[in-house]
């Protein structure tokens, strides 16, 4: 069959979003014959469309990164099952070495087939509420191998020649403390194909199949070619990132990830070299999360205006990985845990490095966020009913702020970039479905990156068992307890830590007898309190309280730059306190909040002078390097900094002072003058950090102190680590 037809861009267009929609209807029809409230409720499952050599076509709105790896899973079962894939066929499976992410995203795909012909590929996944292991929820903290975790199983037919397999089905329920939800799980993502099956087959009938297949190589050429183009207007460079991620639920340590992105012409490399070797816990993902980890992102930035085709993009890229590394892991790594820490920390460094890439560009510099949503602060609590009847849950509430623009502040307590559709539970029918009680859910004010545009500010939320007299397990894992994992861009400062606190033996039976409501953990009298590490298990007593701070997204620009006016409403409506504006804006209210103009002026003069006086040079630099003529601007970089044309090469110049800061084509950071702070200085809550190992270091202008870059590594890290060069032509174009 001759799939080179080109479509009229009539019946290209029509036809494409018919495939679009149909897939969101695939979706849609998932989520609602679903009994789990992590999918109905929060939407964490996804579905796509694949060519039926398992090129992906189109990706879901839900979350991102759990169908971007489809493409694995369906290129994994056509080499497991080859000869032996048939019209009527589907295929299940939870194993990250096959594409899914990790062992409670289970998945079901399945080939379409056309008068004996397959033709394309649909599939469904949804992260299971328990599919067994040690832990309820699966979440196997612990665990030190693949072993000591929940089953995995390799592709195996559900659906045979259109037969459902119940023995299969068996094998899948024996081992979770969810079946009922996860059978129901399982027939959504059956029944909802099914139909998407029959939709497409309705174009064949329609089109004839020429023109199906034709549109489907139309599509990854059009997508393809609209990516190429759109990173080619990008100016050339590399672009470094690093992250941390934080115990692996048996070893306290923090991780180090890297990423160095090259835009060359039409291509951007993401290379992880260096990256630490996988880790002796369950949070490592497999090459699916690693794809997963960098798809998730560029969807959303390079393919805002077109279909999420895997296919297309994957072939715009390329992605350089050493096996056996934490975003990367070997058989048997433990990888339970693996989506929200090592796939999600690996979509952070391309979020990153891309904020600087866009940066430097003239056309979609106001595309440019700081991170939001960093990593989740999320438990599974389990236990049994009054009636003695057992329950699992998995709380999904974990919204932290959004990151800051170009133009704005970030969103307060929102969804986030990588899960378009992803939402946060509905209290009451939390409440109805198991023995717990919310106090409140709230936005925590001075969690926010502070910058010229600050980051979203996070929520926080307090919980009680309630309605049972049986001790609830609490199995935690969560990250960014222990360092920032929501950079700013720019000069933004990143936002707060994310924390858990256990009050336990409360007076809390006492406060709702009298008809007061705690509104914060300082309310209540506690026996005592405890601060669970970010991969932690405990026990929740009657009267126990379980309290939780996300963090806040990181800000963008300097914070000495933000609109005094700004501060002040802030300030007004609790999203930050007197004491932190002063200390992070350097913006002085008086006793009726009003700002002190003449004091803010000073403040933040004495606060740039402090950096010039504090800061340090890179060793062996003086500013008699960076005398030279500037001619016209070429570029951007970000708001403050720009790239002028100069005597001998294109130099960086700051844009407040006018000051030439040296060669583009240097490391920026290495021109810059750089300042330490603690992270307990950020925000109120980083203070809970026992023993931090994390600075803030400040990168700023070594003429008028202007903050223009920022990061939060490991204090013991090379203060000069490299941050960013642009490469130009000999005429500096």
């Amino acid at each position: 069959m001759d799939t080179r037809k080109q479509l009229d861009l009539v019946t290209f267009e029509v036809l494409r979003h018919r495939l679009w929609e149909i897939n969101d209807e695939m979706g849609v029809m998932a989520g609602r014959i679903s009994g789990s409230p992590a999918v109905y409720e929060s939407g964490d499952f996804n579905s796509a469309l694949l060519t039926a050599d398992g090129r992906g076509l189109f990706t879901g709105v839900y979350v991102i990164r759990q169908s971007a790896a489809l493409d694995v899973m369906v290129q994994s079962v056509i080499r497991s099952f080859d000869g032996d894939i048939e019209d009527g066929d589907m295929f299940l499976t939870n194993d990250p070495w096959y594409g899914a992410l990790h062992a409670m995203d289970y998945a079901v795909v399945a080939p379409v087939f056309w008068e004996g012909q397959c033709v394309a590929w649909s599939g469904v996944v949804m992260h299971e509420m328990d599919v067994g292991g040690p832990r309820p929820g699966s979440w196997s903290v612990g665990a030190r191998n693949v072993y000591e975790e929940c089953p995995l199983m390799p592709p195996v037919k559900i659906v045979s020649g259109g037969r459902f397999r119940k023995d299969v089905e068996g094998v899948y329920l024996r081992n979770s403390r969810t079946a009922q939800i996860n059978a129901l799980n399982l027939r959504a993502k059956i029944s909802s194909q099914a139909t998407t099956h029959e939709r497409l087959r309705e174009i064949i009938r329609e089109y004839g199949l020429s023109t199906f297949l034709a549109l489907q190589e139309q599509i990854i050429d059009y997508v393809s070619r609209s990516v190429r183009k759109r990173v080619s207007r990008l100016p050339d460079g590399v672009f470094h990132a690093t992250c941390l991620l934080e115990h692996d639920g048996v070893n306290d340590h923090l991780y180090e990830l890297k990423l160095e992105l090259t835009k060359s012409g039409e291509r951007l490399k993401f290379d992880f070299t260096g990256t630490d070797k996988q880790a002796g816990g369950a949070v490592n993902c497999a090459y699916s999360g690693l794809i997963g980890g960098v798809t998730q992102v560029l969807f959303p930035l390079l393919c805002f205006d077109l279909p999420w085709s895997q296919g297309a993009l994957l072939g715009c890229i390329d992605i350089v990985s050493e096996d056996g590394t934490i975003n990367n892991c070997t058989f048997p790594a433990a990888t339970s845990m693996a989506t929200v820490n090592a796939s999600q920390a690996t979509g952070n460094l391309v979020w990153e490095a891309m904020a600087k890439l866009y940066g430097c560009s003239e056309e979609l510099k106001d595309e440019v966020i700081a991170l939001g949503y960093g990593g989740v602060n999320m438990a599974v609590l389990a236990g049994r009913q009054a009636s003695g009847a057992p329950f699992v849950n998995m709380f999904t509430d974990s919204v932290g702020g959004g990151g800051a623009r170009t133009f704005a502040d970030g969103i307060d307590t929102c969804g986030n970039l990588i899960a378009p559709s992803y939402g946060i539970p509905n209290v009451e029918r939390i409440e109805s479905l198991f023995p717990v009680l919310y106090l409140y859910r709230k936005e925590k004010p001075d969690t926010a990156g502070a910058g010229k545009y600050r980051g979203g500010v996070s929520l926080e939320y307090m919980i009680t068992p309630y309605g049972t007299p049986h001790d609830i397990d609490a199995i935690f894992f969560s990250s960014g307890c222990s360092h920032p994992e929501n950079k700013g861009v720019w000069g933004g400062l990143p936002g707060s830590v994310q924390r858990n606190l256990l009050l336990r033996r409360t007076n809390l039976k006492q406060m709702l007898r009298k008809g007061a409501i705690p509104g914060c953990a300082e309310d209540l009298k506690s026996r005592r309190v405890e601060i669970p590490l970010g991969k932690d298990t405990a026990k929740l007593k009657p009267g126990d309280i379980w309290v939780n701070y996300c963090s806040g997204g990181g800000g963008y620009g300097d914070p000495l730059l933000r609109d005094p006016s700004k501060v002040q409403r802030d300030v007004k409506i609790g999203l930050c306190s007197a004491p932190m504006a002063e200390a992070l804006y350097g913006v002085c209210l008086d006793e009726t909040l009003a700002v002190d103009a003449e004091k803010t002026s000073r403040s933040r003069e004495a606060r740039r002078k402090e950096r010039l006086k504090a800061g340090k040079r890179f060793a062996g630099r003086a500013d008699s390097e960076d005398r030279q003529g500037v001619g016209e601007k070429l570029l951007p970089c970000g708001e403050m900094l720009g790239i002028y044309r100069g005597d001998r090469a294109p130099v960086y110049r700051c844009e407040c002072c006018s000051k030439v800061l040296g060669a583009a084509d240097e490391d920026l950071r290495r021109l810059l003058l750089l300042v330490e702070q603690p992270i307990a200085e950020l925000a109120p809550v980083n203070a809970l950090v026992a023993e931090p190992e994390v600075v803030v270091r400040q990168y700023c202008c070594p003429g008028c102190g202007t903050l223009l870059s920022a990061d939060a590594p490991l204090s013991t890290y090379d203060p000069w680590m490299p941050d960013m060069k642009l490469v130009f032509s000999e005429s500096g174009a």
